[in-house]
């Protein structure tokens, strides 16, 4: 048995690759030289791989398409895509959104791919242990049963024992919380506080005084002293929720704190030592606000050295239905229902949505489906009900973000057509209906392609 990683080189430059493969054969490694894209990943259907190092520029399939593939078939290899056309950020973001662990331009320099390779291979996924994950499934109450959520607990038991800063991914909704929540308890520190807060919901000066505290009189309405969350949580950890909703400034305030251990109350001198292990968690796409200038490059290294994705629902249909039962279940305890329970074909309903809200949006439509369903029942038809009300609902709240121009295109084609349908396709009458001359409004009907056929 090769107990050696094995990575494996995709380029179409041949020479590339025998270069970089002679480097990490002297580091240890097994390499595998594909320089056709297609051949690499059927490649990877029948045989194990650590890592790949991928290059963007192919000519039979572009390197970002076969991350793609990479990151929905086999998620627990880690990609460091390479290029060698000129360094560009948005092709370096545009990998990094797709789920590339690094990015490194052509000449590569032999200390970064070293440091990248063994880094990236030490990030790697570990091997799930069912019985201690349903453990901590049971102790937190996470509802799953997808292998992506296993593995996603399987890398918070193997971050858990240490300090590490762990950084949370994943849309809103998602259960980034709970993740935290997990790390906490399998952690030495689980029979120390675990406090959260959502950095996004507070202004800068309150969010530096619920975090550092502050003393009395240091602002307006500080009638006494008061500890931030830090000292709270000290001996625990804290979940910072939401960290990319902070300001610059901010930023910098929680840089230091992170760096020197210590935390300073608004309006004092005295500063406090604490010992708190950190977790942050986000819905945006870091990288992103990085080169916006939205967040600082140097915080984002000092919190993210190991972070955890969550998939959204629709990534993980398998879990909808027991996700659907729970909720169910629940919402019947707490709002002391009768016994209801979900029919087959409507689970199967549930079960193809898309949940843009992920499981808080689930959980909404099923907490409603618990009070208004009358029968103990509930079939496919009062779900597909549901399901309709609610995405009415979600309409009326909706903002529509395209040009002005373009919505006021959409509006004007839409009162033509519905001018015309009360008119029997009459253009004369249907443009006196809406208060203009004829030929303009047959101009109007030549603009938006529309015929006098189709509505007489």
């Amino acid at each position: 048995m090769n107990d050696k990683p094995t990575i494996l080189i995709v380029d179409d430059e041949e020479a590339f690759c025998m270069s970089v493969a002679d480097i990490l054969q002297h580091m240890g490694h097994r390499t595998v030289i594909k320089t056709n894209p297609i051949e690499a990943l059927e490649f990877l259907q029948l045989q194990p791989v650590d890592l790949i190092l991928l290059d963007i520029l192919m000519d039979e399939m572009n390197g970002l398409e076969v991350l793609g593939h990479v990151v929905r078939e086999r998620p627990e290899i880690p990609v460091i895509m390479v290029t060698g056309q000129a360094y560009s950020v948005p092709v370096a973001l545009e990998a990094a959104k797709k789920g590339s662990f690094r990015f490194l331009p052509k000449p590569i320099d032999l200390v970064t791919l070293k440091e990248s390779v063994r880094e990236a291979l030490e990030s790697r996924m570990p091997t799930v242990d069912s019985s201690r994950v349903e453990e901590v499934m049971r102790e937190i109450g996470i509802v799953a049963q997808s292998s992506a959520i296993y593995r996603i607990l399987a890398m918070a038991e193997k971050v858990a024992p240490t300090t590490v800063p762990v950084m949370i991914t994943g849309e809103s909704g998602v259960g980034k919380e709970v993740l935290a929540r997990a790390i906490h308890y399998l952690s030495p520190r689980r029979n120390l506080p675990f406090v959260s807060l959502d950095c996004g919901t507070l202004t800068e000066t309150l969010l530096e005084s619920e975090l550092f505290g502050h003393v009395r009189g240091s602002f307006t309405g500080a009638a006494t002293d008061k500890k931030g969350l830090f000292e709270i949580a000290d001996g625990g950890t804290i979940l910072l929720d939401e960290i990319a909703n902070t300001s610059i400034q901010f930023q910098q305030k929680l840089l230091y704190v992170l760096n020197s251990g210590r935390v300073r109350r608004v309006g004092d001198t005295r500063e406090r030592e604490v010992d708190v292990r950190v977790i942050s968690a986000t819905n945006k796409n870091l990288a992103i606000c990085i080169a916006n200038g939205e967040f600082r490059e140097d915080l984002y290294y000092r919190l993210n050295k190991y972070d955890i994705h969550i998939p959204p629902l629709r990534e993980r249909r398998e879990d909808i239905p027991v996700l659907a039962r729970h909720l169910l279940s629940k919402a019947c305890a707490e709002h002391h229902l009768q016994t209801h329970f979900f029919s087959p074909a409507a689970l199967e309903l549930l079960q193809k949505q898309e949940w843009r809200g992920n499981v808080r949006e689930l959980d909404s439509v099923v907490t409603k489906l618990a009070i208004f369903a009358e029968a103990e029942e509930i079939d496919v038809h009062t779900v597909a009900h549901a399901l309709t009300a609610e995405h009415q609902r979600m309409k009326l709240y909706e903002r529509d973000t395209r040009p002005l121009m373009e919505q006021v295109e959409e509006f004007e084609k839409r009162l033509i057509i519905e001018a015309l349908r009360a008119n029997n396709g009459n253009q004369t009458r249907a443009a006196e209906q809406l208060g203009v001359e004829r030929t303009n409004f047959v101009k109007k009907m030549r603009k938006h392609g529309l015929q006098k056929e189709d509505f007489s």
